[in-house]
């Protein structure tokens, strides 16, 4: 079981960022599927299960998947060392073609939300009116 401060600081990114499918991957451009902990954050704290996390939700990425795996699994390895060669490999592998198609489908759900009026420019949250 993940520990309180654990949950509550992905309730915190999420609260403040939405879903990290309303974005793009910050290491492949493609659209985003978690929140990850930045590993060179100042307050990175760990809970029981050695999982990383930091309550101020400016310290999270988004990223796919795929690179979310090969970042956790290059800090277990390496540390922080060398992950902007990490960040080039895995924007090259990823084609203009991909990211292009990528865009258009998180611009047209976040042009959808806007349209509904779950969010609304200017606001960093989502809003509905009740």
């Amino acid at each position: 079981m993940a520990t309180p401060d654990y949950k509550l600081a992905h309730t915190r990114v999420r609260s403040r960022y939405g879903p990290a499918k309303n974005w793009f991957c910050a290491f492949c451009g493609l659209s985003a599927d978690h929140w990850a902990i930045d590993h060179d954050s100042p307050d990175l704290q760990r809970d029981e299960k050695g999982r990383a996390y930091s309550l101020d939700p400016d310290h999270y990425v988004s990223l796919c998947r795929r690179c979310h795996g090969a970042y956790d699994k290059h800090v277990a390895q390496h540390g922080t060392t060398g992950l902007l060669q990490l960040l080039e490999r895995l924007w090259d592998s990823a084609s203009d073609e991909q990211r292009d198609a990528s865009r258009k489908g998180i611009l047209s759900s976040i042009g959808c939300l806007l349209r509904i009026g779950y969010l609304r420019p200017g606001r960093d949250r989502a809003y509905r009116q009740r």
